[in-house]
Order: structure tokens, then C-alpha cells, then sequence
């Protein structure tokens, strides 16, 4: 099981705000959702929001071993 804040704790310590902004608009793409929805914070809050709410633990899961898997290759978190 992956807890939201495995995600966010990631994330915080790997992508700068831009590419965590990104994710979140990436994410509310991904699940059919309003990027608005998340919030007005700051984009580690909108983050954290979107993983607790919008992603069950299969999705968490599968999340946060692609953003691995995209960091280890040299990939940008998020595709543009």
C-alpha cells in the first residue's frame, strides 16, 4: 500500500514546483477531473489533495513507481 505521503514526501524531496504543478494538472487529465478542483495552495498541497482524494491505493501505487521509473531514466517527471 502507498500512503499519499510517500507520494508527496517524493516528490517534495525530487521535483521542483513547476513539475509538481504539472503532475497535478497531469493527474486531474488522467482521472477526468478539474485541475481547480485541487485548490488554490501551494502546488505541494494541490499534490497532496489529489492523492488522498482523486487516487486509490492501486493508482498510488502504480504513481509512484512511474515517477521512479521516470527519474531513474533521466525522463522528466511529467510528460509535456
Amino acid at each position: 500500500m502507498t500512503a499519499p505521503a510517500d507520494i508527496v514526501n517524493h516528490c517534495a524531496l525530487h521535483l521542483d514546483d513547476a513539475d509538481i504543478e504539472r503532475l497535478v494538472g497531469w493527474i486531474a487529465w488522467r482521472t477526468g477531473r478539474n485541475q481547480a478542483l485541487a485548490g488554490d495552495g501551494p502546488a505541494i498541497s494541490r499534490l497532496e489533495h489529489v492523492v488522498t482524494h482523486w487516487l486509490d491505493d492501486g493508482r498510488r501505487a502504480d504513481l509512484v513507481g512511474w515517477l521512479i521509473r521516470r527519474r531513474a531514466s533521466g525522463r522528466p517527471a511529467v510528460p509535456e
